[in-house]
């Protein structure tokens, strides 16, 4: 989302000095990706940091490095204060109120509108650059998915089965970032999540249909913008569309 919100004057820019860049963008469900990016962001205040920066946090210790005492190591927590980080960055410790207000921000409203950012992208680089990839088709198909997004960005079809055909498939169905919450089942044996199992943070959207509804129809005209760009692209595939009760439009 960071990138394709840029200016169009940033984005010609970026035209001219590398005229021949390929780009995949990548599209979510619209509450998913708000959703994902709400939990975020209240992670990150409860952390005491800003989206795009680092640092240690806020009453979290600082310990030092034997070998150098002036050297920092990394910072570590004590037991309550995990748990009270944990209970503060919980979905749960919100109400629906604070979601809708977060939604409507504009920097939340603006990153959910695909359709506007990537007609910017469009004005400065032909249409054959520019890949537009389903979030599910990860999940559902990583091989083709992949395979896609590699021949899309100049390997020949060949050099991309063999590639992709040379990936384990404990890489491919790896999930990076997928959530940070303690009710994650980790495998500790390959680091990843277990794909069986549904995020914290989309368990919690489950147990809110009332807040589900609303972002759905809070978003709604931005699914229909985006499906009409895919449509006037060529792309057979839609995102989902939800009337004001939340059910998918047909």
């Amino acid at each position: 989302p960071c990138y394709v919100v840029l200016p169009s004057e940033k984005i010609e820019e970026i035209s001219r000095i590398f005229p021949q860049l390929k780009l995949v963008f990548i599209a979510r469900d619209l509450v998913d990706r708000a959703w994902s990016a709400l939990i975020m962001e209240l992670r990150n205040q409860t952390s005491g940091l800003t989206a795009g920066s680092f640092a240690d946090g806020s009453g979290i210790q600082t310990c030092h490095n034997a070998r150098d005492p002036k050297k920092p190591k990394k910072s570590v927590m004590s037991v309550a204060q995990k748990r009270r980080m944990q209970e503060l960055s919980s979905p749960s410790s919100q109400p629906d109120s604070y979601y809708m207000e977060r939604l409507r921000n504009a920097t939340h409203d603006s990153r959910s509108n695909y359709a506007k950012h990537l007609r910017n992208w469009y004005e400065h680089f032909p249409p054959e650059t520019i890949l537009i990839v389903d979030y599910r088709d990860i999940e559902s198909d990583p091989r083709g998915t992949l395979s896609k997004i590699v021949q899309h960005i100049g390997l020949h079809e060949e050099e991309a089965r063999k590639y992709v055909e040379s990936l384990d498939d404990r890489v491919l169905g790896q999930r990076v970032n997928a959530a940070t919450s303690d009710q994650l089942r980790i495998d500790d044996s390959t680091a990843s999540i277990k794909s069986s199992q549904p995020s914290s943070s989309d368990y919690f959207l489950s147990q809110r249909p009332n807040l589900k509804r609303r972002m759905q129809k809070y978003l709604q005209h931005h699914a229909i913008e985006f499906n009409a760009l895919l449509k006037e692209k060529g792309y057979l595939w839609r995102l989902d569309e939800y009337d004001g009760n939340g059910r998918e439009m047909t």
